[in-house]
């Protein structure tokens, strides 16, 4: 295979990204038409993307049918001597496969879950690619309400923040709880690329901790350093839950995390007892809470009982780059994100 040029390799690279993150094909930053023309580009779009033969995970037929099919008009759009430039043989036989495979019904698709791999922003050259791979479905809603089978902005805006040193100083060395982890996508990066002690991921879900069990063997994270518990706020924190107990201490963290926790003021209170036995009984010393504002008063009404319970809540100064400057865990800043420091 052709090398690419600089320019070339980083246009792929990031189309990548997106794409394993299953971006909405519309918002996917595809080649240029001077690029995609190139028979080096289009082989490396095809092996990096649809080569099913060599790619674990690969998203979903519907959505690589919606991508390929953008892709293949663009390239037509480009073509400006016919005599010369092509589309890839490779890439018209994976259309002609997906096209002819069943469709499944809305129903289905919304109740299929996939794996989905995220890549972390990267700062220049040299720099590691960083993924973690999650199990999602983004339609699907239990029968119970929950809507933990995808990650949400928030999390991805923390995830982010946690990316940059400043960062990554916050958990790295640290015994760590995540607190209504969902995926586990945060969970996982910390233990995967950000040198935590030991994380324990929590949600009230079963259903939840049996697919965040699945990931982590998925991700091949060394499972002393990472222990996927079922934790319904309100109720004492099992020790049984922790699998490494064996001296008989008092469990402890150092830090707490948590995205998008608040969607419903009739959940304050019960975060807030959740806080005090954190703090009081398992010595946490902060709390990292992102939070999307889709409804102020709601979060406001978490602020003002920290407030109340003598909890100090710093508001983090960072902010996400806008969507056209994001090179990983790629996610909309339409809707104000932000990330709180909790402390006493």
């Amino acid at each position: 295979m052709s090398v690419l040029s600089p320019h070339d390799e980083a246009c792929v690279r990031q189309l990548v990204a997106q794409y394993f993150q299953l971006v909405e094909p519309h918002d996917l930053c595809v080649p240029s038409a001077d690029a995609i023309v190139n028979p080096a580009v289009q082989a490396a779009i095809y092996e990096r993307m649809f080569n099913q033969d060599a790619l674990w995970p690969i998203p979903p037929a519907s959505y690589r049918t919606r991508v390929l099919k953008m892709i293949l008009y663009r390239i037509e759009e480009s073509i400006s001597n016919p005599e010369e430039d092509e589309i890839l043989d490779d890439l018209m036989d994976c259309w002609s496969e997906l096209v002819t495979q069943p469709k499944p019904s809305a129903l289905q698709e919304a109740q299929q879950l996939s794996y989905i791999k995220y890549t972390a922003p990267h700062s220049g050259v040299g720099q590691e690619c960083r993924t973690v791979i999650t199990s999602e479905s983004r339609g699907l809603i239990l029968s119970s309400g929950t809507t933990g089978f995808r990650t949400w902005e928030a999390a991805l805006h923390l995830g982010t923040f946690l990316s940059t040193p400043q960062g990554e100083a916050l958990v790295r060395g640290k015994r760590v709880i995540e607190l209504g982890a969902g995926t586990g996508f945060l969970s996982m990066f910390c233990a995967k690329h950000l040198g935590v002690e030991r994380i324990l991921v929590t949600d009230r879900e079963p259903s939840l901790i049996s697919s965040i069990q699945d990931c982590v063997a998925r991700n091949h994270l060394d499972p002393s350093r990472i222990q996927p518990a079922i934790w319904e706020w309100g109720n004492p924190l099992e020790d049984s839950q922790f699998g490494d107990i064996q001296s008989g201490q008092p469990q402890h963290f150092d830090v707490a995390l948590g995205a998008d926790l608040i969607y419903d003021v009739d959940l304050v209170p019960l975060l807030l007892s959740t806080l005090r036995d954190l703090f009081d009984n398992y010595r946490i010393e902060e709390f990292l809470i992102s939070a999307t504002l889709r409804n102020r008063d709601t979060f406001q009404a978490f602020l003002d009982a920290c407030e109340a319970n003598h909890f100090q809540a710093h508001c983090m100064p960072f902010k996400s780059p806008p969507s056209e400057k994001q090179t990983g865990f790629f996610h909309s800043t339409n809707i104000p994100i932000r990330t709180y420091r909790i402390t006493r």
